[in-house]
């Protein structure tokens, strides 16, 4: 099964507090599929997420990635890839991003953001899904 879209900080912390539809209906689109694909959520960009989030806004993220029966899957940021992930955050200046970058790269997904602009000074314009 391939991770179709992969979520950023900026997305998942978008979910967790409310302010958007998008995210949601991204999810709900790929369920759809009948369970041929999934959405990447990868390690770094959850951590970085769930770290300045509230009490309730951390269960819906953790709802979100952790769903036994749903298509959300986390992506372990691997050793051999540490490095990189934090010279791309430091580069980027967002938490967690590097790591999306990394994985959507890697597995040839589209990556879903609220920063895109920043996202593409990473990634080909036509791999980066505007939220």
């Amino acid at each position: 099964m391939s991770v179709r879209v992969i979520l950023d900080t900026s997305a998942l912390l978008s979910y967790a507090r409310l302010s958007g539809l998008a995210v949601g209906e991204l999810v709900a689109m790929v369920e759809e599929d009948g369970g041929a694909a999934l959405v990447g959520v990868p390690a770094a960009s959850f951590l970085a997420a769930y770290s300045v989030l509230d009490k309730d806004e951390r269960s819906l993220l953790v709802d979100l990635a952790t769903k036994i029966d749903g298509v959300t899957t986390i992506l372990p940021l691997l050793g051999a890839d540490a490095v990189e992930v934090a010279g791309l955050d430091a580069r980027l200046g967002a938490a967690g991003l590097g790591h999306a970058v990394v994985e959507a790269r890697r597995r040839g997904s589209l990556l879903a953001t609220y920063a895109g602009s920043t996202a593409r000074w990473e990634l080909p314009d036509g791999t980066v899904l505007d939220l």
